[in-house]
């Protein structure tokens, strides 16, 4: 850690050392929690699934893309599709899903917050990055979506419903107590707080909790909220 403060990205390093990070290459790599991404990590999201059917688009980046699966859904139905993630091991098993599965993806092993996207895309999606980022690093986010996305286009989010805290543990704090407690792991949202952080640009389109039953599709997050905004 640096020992003073000289910039804005001093301010960041220096909060991002206070609150630590996941270690990703350890969850990904030991496999040894009960997650429905690494047990399911064939399936897509069921509203990602939906969204597609109901809406023609071309182009799409992943943020978090795990281990590939909704960018590979994605390539399969026609899309042009980046994704990313910063941990080597789940981008090495997303490569080698996607050369068994025979679609073509980009990977990119790189820290989303430090992405800058070459040209506009019709769809940004996110299953499950958001509601792990500190509140500090939510600012950054923001601005790549809005770098990032094309005109009218689309932002999928699945992230953890803040009436659900029971199932998944994650708290819903303000920014405030989230430094106090120094939350180390994922929070909550409600529909209010998602509104309210993503406007004026993005238009929340719609918000409901994730399904289970919809065949070919990941199963067990019904304690997420599927929401999707427009950029305005």
């Amino acid at each position: 850690m640096k020992p003073y403060i000289n910039d804005y990205n001093d301010v960041l390093r220096l909060l991002d050392d206070y609150i630590g990070q996941i270690r990703w290459d350890d969850f990904y790599g030991h496999r040894d929690r009960p997650a429905p991404f690494l047990l399911q990590n064939d399936k897509p999201d069921e509203n990602l699934a939906e969204l597609l059917r109901e809406r023609e688009l071309r182009t799409a980046l992943e943020l978090g893309c795990g281990e590939g699966r909704n960018a590979i859904y994605m390539a399969s139905r026609g899309l042009a599709v980046t994704a990313l993630d910063m941990s080597p091991v789940a981008i090495e098993n997303a490569r080698k899903m996607a050369e068994a599965k025979g679609v073509n993806v980009e990977f990119l092993c790189q820290d989303v917050l430090q992405y800058q996207s070459p040209a506009r895309v019709d769809l940004v999606y996110d299953a499950g990055l958001f509601h792990h980022l500190t509140p500090h690093r939510r600012i950054t986010y923001k601005e790549l979506l809005l770098s990032s996305l094309a005109p009218g286009g689309y932002f999928g989010l699945t992230c953890f419903a803040s009436e659900d805290f029971d199932v998944h543990g994650a708290e819903e704090l303000t920014d405030w107590e989230f430094y106090r407690r120094k939350r180390f792991g994922g929070v909550s949202f409600s529909p209010r707080r998602l509104k309210e952080f993503f406007a004026p640009q993005l238009r929340l389109a719609g918000i409901r909790k994730m399904r289970d039953g919809v065949p070919d599709t990941i199963q067990g997050l019904t304690f997420m909220w599927a929401a999707l905004f427009q950029y305005q």
